[in-house]
This record gives C-alpha cells, structure tokens and sequence, in this order.
C-alpha cells in the first residue's frame, strides 16, 4: 500500500521499493556461499574501546584466495556512497576523462568505504518493524574498506542499477544523454552520485544479489579485516545542519566522524536484527562466531537522553559536544559521548575470568558544557527545575533523562529578531523568554528551531503538558485550553501589537497556575485581596510593569515590595527562575545616591552575562515611584535583554549590547559615567540572570 510519504518520496525523485509484503530484507554482511569460505577458527570480532563508538571489526581469512573476495552485502537497502581512501593508488577522473574500459578502470582509485543510506518510506517503517526492540532506529550502515570491482563499476552501476540524473556537480546529466555513463562512474568515484540499492518482489531479485557488488578488501593470504559502523543519520530536531557541521570542521557529512552519523553499537544491532536476516539463521557458524552474545561478548546498558520533556526520539545539535559520566560502582566510572540521538549504551566486556555481575549504574554528570538534567519518569517533569543530582539508571530497560540547556542561553537561540518597532519593549521581550521557557522545559529546541511551521510532535508535547484539569478555576481552564496554541507557527508575531502580549500570558498562567499566597506590604500585617492572582498572572504583571494592578487596593497584596518596579527581572526572582538580583540600587529617598548609582553601572559593566534580563528607569524620581508604588512616574522605562557587551576601553566595557524592540543588536554606550539607550542617559539599572 502507498502512502502519502511515499508519493512524495516518488515526486521528488527518490522512488520506493517494489518489495512486496513486509519480508525479511535485512541481509549479513557475507552470503552462505561465502560464509563456507571462512576458515573455521579464524573469525574475530572487535569492538573497540570500551568507552568508543562500538565500531564492529570483522576478522577472518577466506580459504580459497584465489577465487576472489567474497562480495559485500548491506545490513538494508538505500543510497551508496563512495569515499576514496586517499591513501589507495590510482586517480578520482573527471567525466570527459572516464575511460569505461579495463584499461581505464585500472587507473581509478576503487579502494575505500561504503555508506548505504536509507532512502524510502517503505523500508524505513520495514527496518522499524524488524527493529522494534532497538532502542535506535538507524538509517545508515558504513563499511571499510571495500573493493569497487571492474564489474561493479562497468556493469553493475551503469546498466543493471535504476538510472537517476546525474546532479552534483551541475548542471544535471539524465540517463537519456549517451554520456550519463561516464559522468555516472565519475561522480560516483569521487563521491558525488549515489545510485540506489533497491529490493526485488522476492530475495532473489534485491539488487544486492541479482548483480555483481563491491567486495570487501583481502590480502593474498585471504585475511579480510572489515569494520562495519551502523548509525542513524538525520536533520537535527532543535537547530540547522550548519549547527552540526560546526562541530566537525572539514568532515564531510558521510563521514562516520560526522556528529550527523550518530552511531549505535554496529555488533548489537546486528544482533537484534538477526531474526529478520537472511543468510544468519542461528546455528550457522559465520553468524554464530561474529554475533555471540553475553557472556561470550559485550553487553550494554543503554539509557535515552531527551531534550524534550515526553520520551520520544530526538536529534540534538546539544548533544555531540557532551559527555556522559556514569558512575559503574562504588569506585568506578566511565565517560561516554552522547551521539546526536541521545542514546547512549554503557558496555560491559566480560573480563577473562568469570563474568561480573551486572552492575550499579548511574548518571553522575554531563562534561564539559553546563547542563542540567532530572529523570524522565519525574512526573509532570516539565514543571520541575532540574538539576545536577545524579540519575539512577535501569540495567532491565533504557532509564529517561531529561537534559536541558541553561535558560540563560536558550532566550538568545531564536534568530528571530523584530524590524524597529516603538513601545513593544516588554511584549518583545515577553515574547522571547516565553518561547524559550516552553523550549527549554517542554519541546526541547522544537519551537525556534521549526519556526512558521509547527510541527505535530511538538504540538502534541506542549498539549500532553496542559491537559485540561476540571478542578481548576476558570482563569486557569481558559489558559490550559489556549496556551497550546498560543506560541503555534512563530506566533504571536514579531511585529505584532503590544496587546498580543496578553496571549503570552495564557502560557505562564498554565505554566504557573498556583494561586500566590498574599503579602504584607505595609507591615500592618492585612492580606485581604479581592482578587487572588495565580503564578503566571504575577510574573505577567510584574514584567509589563501594570501599575493598576500593582498598585489597586484589591490587587497590591499578590506582589512582595522586593519585586515591584523591576521589570523583567523582578518577574523572575519573584516566580523562582532566578536567585536574586545581580544589581538594584535601593529606592527609599535619599536613595539611590549618586554613589549607588555610580555603584550600579559598575556592576552593570562588571557582572552581567548573555540572557540576562534588564529593566532601566530613565529618571531616579521615577524609579523611587515603581517600587514604593506612590504616584505616576514622568518618564519612562525599559525592559530589554542582555547580549554582550561592547569593546572594553581602558579595561572596562565601553557599554552594553542588548536586545530589545528595535532588532538584534542595540548599543548602549557608557557615556559621562552613565549607560545610555539610543543616546539618552538611563540612571536606574536592575538586573537579575535566569537559574533554570
């Protein structure tokens, strides 16, 4: 049956399969008839460090030598690319110079590595079907080194393998064109055709045994070392490809060294796929030998990192750059990379004596980034603060760990800024720290990173955080209901109207719907309220500065004096998502004097770090106002971001550069000792960084 997927899959060119029924496709790297020709006794199989990507090293000597290496066969079907080892003889020829004879084929370089990628819908929902029980499912098998063979290249890929055009470089060449052989072989040496192993109506018909393929690399003794890595190859979910290629610098993406190829253990895949793998039927000594188990070979323990808050498979851009310390027993621990799609298996080896017990695991820390983590099984684990407490991790089944990113960092990943914009400053910056929040805590990067379109997954996780609650109130109904749709398609927009600031609180409010307990602000010890605010209408209040509301008998008592008048900051201490302010002058006359405020620009210069949220007061008078809650203010205010700061001249910071309603980057200077925005002096800073 087609699906959709599918049809779109054939519209762009990728074709489907023309395999019938969900039949066993997977294959062993050698066929039965090879697998005779193994040398009993002389088949080995490597792993590598025990703390290194679980490469498979297959080694074993062919008995017949003289009958030729024996082919290879791919774990699936998919797209082959062809890296040359630059160390082989031989040249990589430009089209016009590909010569399809004997001749020429004795003049390219044909030794190097395979990588077989999956490339339609049907395989890819046949691979999960026979995989279910890998905790990974992965897409790409690499294998090294390979032999392209004369009848490979002048046979096999010109006229028995589908023919697709010829693309890379342009302009394109289509199988029609009495060239497109040569361009063919030519870019498929240098590794920029992929021509598509396909699967047959039965066995028998899979390209990969009704025409000649690659063959492994064998001396003229028959020792065959094959090293075989199986990986799962992808977008990242939470950022752009570019986000990947940075940490790989000159690595190419079908590189096993890209952090794209995110592998799994090569050995332990093979095994669990083995019941759906023709020519490894248990029993069969090849097979037997090279996939052993426990306690003849390795084992692992795997647990799943997410950065989304539900378990569900991700792809990070956070995750290569990190390590996992896992804590093995009373005295013993192992550092593991976290590849990008966060499952990270702690291996075992059986030692040369008896075989140890399986052991204590848990998850101590994460090296060298900081990052926090808390248990997936943590219930509601979105709505709790996480930490560096270490995670027990389960030897039965993968335990969930939740790993998130510092907040303070999170606020300045959406590359979307606004064009200049008047008196949008809180709604801006609302905006921004409200879509991180949701990343951070819930969808894991998702959000930013699909921008005007939002995806089902990452509906569905903001969904399943907010599920309706009959015994709440209403205001809380009303935004458990909203604010799954409120952040949906990049909304609310940029450019939007300050007022849509209101939909941003429907977010908070289901985020913190708790009603705050009343406070006593005049010392009089009276907490009557007539209206009794949740968390989320608090932290909204105190952000926008909403001076009815902080100020009307009914309503003052939601607020402690430590947090009125602050702005964005005051929100944040007052809410939990921040310890304190890094600076605020005090405010009852005669403060804040001239040497607090000369105090209060130094820190400004001297403390901050990027994410951290502001509030200034263009006059002291006005800001004694805001936070005695006395009177109207004269000026005004403003509730930007802190990016970086600017050049340090004499060594100390020339000024700040933050983000705010008029776009990306804007400079305040420090100018006659005080910081200024858009060249006016703003005498009251307040500070206060994220602690999420």
């Amino acid at each position: 049956m087609m699906t959709v997927v599918d049809d779109i899959l054939k519209a762009l060119g990728l074709g489907v399969t023309t395999a019938s029924g969900n039949r066993d496709f997977l294959r062993f790297f050698l066929t039965a008839s090879d697998q005779a020709r193994v040398k009993p006794g002389s088949l080995t199989v490597s792993e590598g460090p025990i703390d290194g990507p679980a490469t498979m090293e297959v080694s074993f000597t062919i008995a017949d030598p003289l009958s030729g290496a024996p082919q290879l066969r791919p774990l699936f079907p998919g797209a082959m690319t062809f890296t040359a080892d630059p160390a082989a003889p031989g040249a990589l020829p430009e089209p016009a110079a590909t010569d399809l004879t004997a001749a020429g084929f004795a003049t390219w370089r044909t030794r190097g590595s395979l990588r077989v990628m999956v490339m339609d819908a049907w395989t890819a929902q046949a691979l999960l079907d026979h995989g279910s029980a890998l905790e990974v499912q992965p897409n790409a098998a690499f294998y090294s080194p390979i032999q392209l063979t004369q009848s490979f290249l002048l046979t096999t890929l010109t006229t028995k393998l589908k023919k697709d055009n010829v693309a890379t470089p342009p302009p394109s060449v289509k199988p029609t064109r009495p060239e497109w052989p040569k361009h063919a072989v030519s870019r498929f040496l240098q590794g920029k055709y992929q021509p598509v192993l396909r699967l047959g109506k039965k066995a028998t018909d899979d390209d990969v045994i009704a025409h000649d393929m690659p063959t492994v690399v064998m001396a003229a003794d028959g020792k065959v070392v094959l090293k075989i890595v199986i990986a799962r190859a992808q977008t990242p979910q939470d950022g752009p490809d570019a986000a990947l290629d940075a940490l790989a610098p000159g690595i190419d993406a079908t590189d096993t060294r890209h952090p794209r190829n995110a592998p799994l253990p090569a050995r332990h895949a093979y095994r669990v796929l083995r019941p759906h793998m023709i020519d490894a039927a248990v029993g069969t000594a090849v097979p037997d030998a090279c996939l052993t188990a426990w306690p003849a070979a390795r084992r692992y323990f795997p647990f799943q990192i997410t950065r989304t808050w539900q378990k569900i498979p991700n792809f990070s851009v956070l995750f290569p750059p990190r390590s996992a310390v896992v804590s093995t027993g009373p005295a013993a621990s192992i550092t593991l990379k976290v590849p990008a799609h966060g499952e990270v298996y702690v291996p075992q080896d059986p030692g040369g004596g008896a075989p140890p017990p399986i052991p204590t695991l848990s998850l101590r820390s994460f090296t060298p980034l900081p990052t926090t983590f808390l248990a997936g099984a943590t219930p509601k684990a979105w709505s709790v603060k996480s930490g560096t407490t270490a995670v027990p991790l389960s030897t039965a089944a993968p335990t969930h760990v939740i790993l998130r990113r510092p907040l303070k960092d999170e606020i300045l990943t959406d590359p979307v800024f606004p064009a200049p914009g008047e008196d949008r400053c809180t709604y801006m910056s609302l905006r921004r720290a409200t879509r991180a929040f949701v990343d951070h805590r819930m969808t894991g990067g998702r959000l930013t990173n699909e921008g005007l379109k939002t995806s089902q997954v990452t509906r569905d996780l903001m969904k399943n955080a907010w599920p309706d609650d009959p015994t709440a109130s209403a205001r809380v109904k009303k935004a458990l209901a909203a604010a799954p749709r409120m952040l949906l398609n990049a909304n609310p927009p940029p450019d939007a109207s300050p007022g849509r600031a209101r939909d941003l609180e429907q977010v908070w409010i289901a985020c913190f719907p708790q009603d705050v307990p009343a406070k006593d602000i005049d010392g009089t010890g009276v907490l009557d309220r007539t209206l009794v605010l949740s968390g989320g209408q608090m932290f909204y209040t105190l952000w926008q500065t909403i001076e009815d509301v902080l100020k009307a008998d009914g309503t003052k008592r939601n607020f402690s004096n430590d947090h009125v008048g602050c702005g964005a900051p005051g929100a944040i201490v007052a809410i939990g998502l921040s310890t304190g302010y890094i600076t605020r002058p005090p405010h009852v006359a005669p403060s804040p004097t001239a040497a607090e405020l000369t105090s209060n620009v130094n820190d400004m210069l001297m403390a901050l770090t990027p994410g951290t949220t502001l509030q200034f007061w263009n006059r002291a008078d006005d800001y004694r106002v805001e936070r005695s809650r006395v009177g109207k203010i004269k000026c005004y205010g403003h509730s930007p971001l802190f990016r970086t700061y600017m050049p340090v001249v004499g060594g100390t910071p020339s000024g700040l550069v933050v983000v705010d309603q008029f776009g990306k980057d804007s400079e305040c200077a420090v100018v006659g000792g005080q910081i200024t925005w858009f060249n006016r002096p703003q005498r009251v800073w307040i500070a206060a960084q994220w602690d999420d």
